[in-house]
């Protein structure tokens, strides 16, 4: 069996955000790595996929130590799995929280995420 056959992907969703939130950058990426395997991407849906590695360190550039998340609910089912997130923004004015459903798939050895953010419309 491989590390992806193994995953216990319900805990390996809770713990993205709680390497996130403890500045764990380095820990982060090899999570993703055993989740991926064979690679992984970032969806912001609505605009293209990007590379994985190449998505968390711009996520990581504009949002690292200024947000926090919180799992507020993951469900998972097989090799799929979906969390409600709340994003703690550090602002000027204050914490401003923006939620986001957050999706991951593990295909083939391949991770797949995808992000829903409301946009500035």
């Amino acid at each position: 069996m491989t590390a992806s056959e193994t995953l216990d992907l319900d805990q390996a969703i809770r713990d993205t955000y709680r390497l996130w939130n403890e500045g764990s950058y380095e820990e982060l990426n090899t999570l993703f790595r055993t989740m991926g395997p064979n690679g992984f991407s970032i969806e912001y849906v609505g605009s293209p996929a990007v590379d994985g590695p190449a998505a968390i360190e711009a996520m990581w550039r504009q949002y690292g130590g200024k947000c926090t998340t919180e799992a507020v609910e993951v469900i998972v089912n097989g090799s799929e799995g979906a969390a409600y997130v709340a994003n703690h923004l550090q602002t000027e004015e204050g914490v401003t929280i923006l939620p986001s459903l957050e999706t991951y798939r593990v295909d083939d050895g391949k991770l797949t995420i995808r992000y829903f953010h409301r946009t500035a419309n």
